[in-house]
């Protein structure tokens, strides 16, 4: 599937889903999504090292607000950040990445992020990333050639975002390229057991979707 198709599928997948539960689903991973995309030209197996913060910061509005005033955005919890960078790391090192300091030059960077909303739209203020991204540039992302941040609407959801930048690329150009993105949708609802387990399991799915990563 080309990444312009799964883009389309990304935007219209829930109210397919929706509409195979008429009476509404018997259960909240029912409504779960795993959404990924990449950009082919991209040379993933040169690729070697990765670095990624152990925070996931929450956004809260397309803008990035400073609500402590410290530079830092709202970071979410322990109970489910952990879960995610935890399982994020060993998927990583499955698929052959080596972990690295932020500061050690990474090939690439993975950025995490969460969001609880009715409508998600996969693109937000660059600086909720200023207090941690290694040589801060103050230029932003991009996402090369036709590949479109996903888009997801249709009932109240919780979602993980993940994004892997170029983080060489970024040095060199007016933006630093995204080259690979997941989105976890749907995990508003359940125990935190429930939650984290579907965590996981999203996670699971989504690099089981992108067998370019792996070396």
């Amino acid at each position: 599937m080309t990444s312009k198709s799964r883009y389309w599928l990304a935007v219209f997948l829930l109210p397919v889903m929706w509409g195979c539960y008429p009476k509404g689903a018997e259960y909240d991973e029912d409504l779960d999504l795993v959404y990924t995309n990449y950009y082919d030209q991209f040379d993933f197996k040169a690729k070697k090292t990765y670095a990624m913060s152990d925070s996931v910061i929450k956004i809260t509005g397309d803008q990035f607000t400073d609500p402590d005033g410290d530079g830092k955005p709202t970071f979410l919890s322990a109970t489910y950040a952990v879960p995610i960078v935890t399982e994020l790391k060993k998927q990583m090192a499955e698929n052959g990445w080596t972990l690295v300091n932020k500061n050690a030059n990474p090939d690439v960077i993975l950025l995490t992020s969460s969001m609880t909303t009715t409508n998600v739209y996969y693109y937000y203020d660059w600086w909720y990333w200023d207090w941690w991204y290694p040589g801060w540039y103050d230029w932003g992302w991009y996402y090369p050639g036709y590949y479109y941040p996903a888009y997801v609407t249709g009932y109240r959801s919780g979602s993980v975002f993940v994004q892997m930048v170029d983080h060489q690329a970024g040095k060199n150009a007016d933006n630093i390229p995204v080259v690979w993105s997941s989105i976890i949708n749907g995990l508003a609802e359940g125990s935190t057991t429930n939650l984290v387990g579907r965590i996981t399991n999203s996670i699971d799915k989504a690099f089981a979707q992108s067998p370019y990563l792996k070396h």
